[in-house]
């Protein structure tokens, strides 16, 4: 084995030093695309995360804007409903009144006729007009209603109370 120069040496050692700093900045340089990649990928899913949010507060904004049209619809159609029922009462309301304006118009002519050649007494004219078969009177008693309500409210809180302790 011949023996090596010291220039030689030197040469030697700074083409392995060279080579050492080659290899150093290649795995740097793949260590700075790595990096830059796993950024690139976690900003690409942040984006698509994002899209996807939107999309779903856009669905569920137009969800919400069809049902408040579906109950405005629902809405109109219920007061249009309450409307034709209450138009169709007040016709029913008129008829009845024409009918019985009607039969009153037929029962003065009747005592019309009838006063002619009869005299009827007050009682009797009473009991002809009546058409009634038994009257009712209801009285209420406020203070035992009220007296009534304020106690079965004061059992169903305490009954609502030992409820919700026995729960905890």
């Amino acid at each position: 084995m011949p023996i090596q120069t010291v220039a030689e040496t030197k040469a030697a050692t700074d083409r392995k030093l060279a080579a050492d700093r080659k290899a150093a900045d290649e795995k740097k340089a793949a260590a700075d695309r790595k990096a830059a990649a796993e950024k690139k990928a976690a900003a690409d899913r942040k984006a698509a995360a994002e899209k996807k949010a939107a999309a779903d507060r856009k669905a569920a904004t137009e969800k919400k804007a069809a049902a408040d049209r579906r109950a405005a619809a629902d809405k109109k159609a219920a007061a249009d409903r309450k409307a034709a029922a209450e138009k169709k009462a007040a016709a029913d309301r008129k008829a009845a009144a024409e009918k019985k304006a009607a039969a009153d118009r037929k029962a003065a002519s009747v005592r019309r006729s009838s006063s002619q050649g009869k005299t009827i007494s007050k009682s009797e004219q009473k009991r002809k007009e009546k058409n009634e078969l038994l009257t009712v009177s209801v009285y209420l008693n406020t203070r035992i209603v009220i007296g009534v309500v304020a106690v079965g409210f004061l059992a169903s809180s305490v009954l609502f109370a030992a409820v919700t302790l026995i729960a905890r």
